[in-house]
């Protein structure tokens, strides 16, 4: 077995091997962008590490002494393998298109916080992120995996449960203060701001109140716009515990009472049975999953099932 601690400093054999290629310091200084000082040095260091001479003077230059050029002959050799070696690691990386469909609000409000972590620990994955209303057909080819909040019925895909939803209301800090909300029954006096895909009803009745699905008001067909409107002071929203658990944190929004519904519909992870083992595939849904296990169900009461649609 080789004694590793006789084997020179790698960038005091790179200053040889320059050294040796122009027969000088001031050469091997301007090859690699070093001081002529510090290729002295290095120089000097070496040979007494060896303890045998490669170079002598010659005139105002260097000029090798047998040992020295058949260490340098060798080096050289050696340093081109390395670069030859490098070439050939660099050239195999294959970099890896993922196109990833989500609906806009899931896209703007979980997943894009959190999609850095992944492109850190994935640099060969160039992600796509699809976040129009129209979803991408996934066995058309259109996308290569899918983010769905729904029944889980997908046929011809494979289908996964990431996570399940909850709703409660929300609003900011300052329409709390201005309305002092201390009790459920008070928004039926307050301006409630709606989405299709949120239905206020069934919180209604979880929180035994006797209240039409409201009628007027402002609508946003996404739910991510609603919960802006929210945060803007205008008014209180029905909120998908995804979509407001980021903004509750950093206290953008405050959640009313704690009466909460459990959303019949659930996030579920698609992808073509043909792609379940492609490596980008792979490395998202593993790391996907990861971020969903940290996510936990609000605290709250009547946790009661709606029918309501997404």
């Amino acid at each position: 077995m080789s004694d590793h601690r006789r084997t020179p400093a790698l960038g005091s054999l790179r200053v040889f091997v320059a050294a040796a290629r122009s027969q000088s310091v001031t050469g091997a200084a301007a090859a690699l962008h070093l001081t002529h000082g510090a290729v002295s040095h290095q120089l000097r260091q070496l040979q007494e590490h060896l303890g045998i001479a490669l170079f002598e003077r010659h005139g105002r230059g260097l000029r090798l002494t047998t040992h020295g050029a058949a260490y340098a002959e060798e080096l050289a050799r050696a340093f081109a393998d390395i670069d030859q070696a490098t070439e050939r690691l660099l050239a195999s990386r294959v970099y890896r298109r993922l196109r990833v469909s989500c609906m806009p609000s899931f896209a703007a409000r979980w997943l894009l916080p959190r999609l850095g972590n992944f492109i850190a620990l994935h640099p060969e994955c160039d992600v796509e992120v699809q976040s129009s209303a129209r979803l991408a057909d996934i066995k058309g080819g259109e996308a290569d995996v899918a983010l769905r909040f729904g029944h889980g019925r997908y046929p011809g895909l494979n289908c996964r449960l990431l996570m399940k939803d909850w709703y409660y209301p929300v609003c900011s800090p300052d329409f709390h203060r201005r309305h002092e909300l201390e009790s459920p029954a008070q928004l039926i006096t307050l301006p409630l701001l709606r989405s299709p895909d949120e239905h206020w009803q069934p919180w209604f009745r979880a929180a035994g109140l006797v209240i039409d699905e409201p009628q007027r008001g402002a609508t946003f067909d996404d739910s991510s716009l609603m919960l802006m409107a929210a945060a803007s002071g205008q008014g209180v929203a029905l909120a998908r515990h995804t979509l407001a658990v980021d903004d509750l944190a950093n206290g953008r929004l405050l959640r009313l009472f704690t009466t909460i519904i459990e959303s019949p519909l659930a996030y579920y992870f698609l992808s073509r049975p043909a792609d379940e083992e492609q490596p980008a595939v792979v490395s998202f849904r593993d790391w996907l999953f990861q971020e969903a296990a940290a996510y936990s169900p609000p605290a709250g009461e009547a946790m009661a099932a709606t029918d309501q649609g997404a």
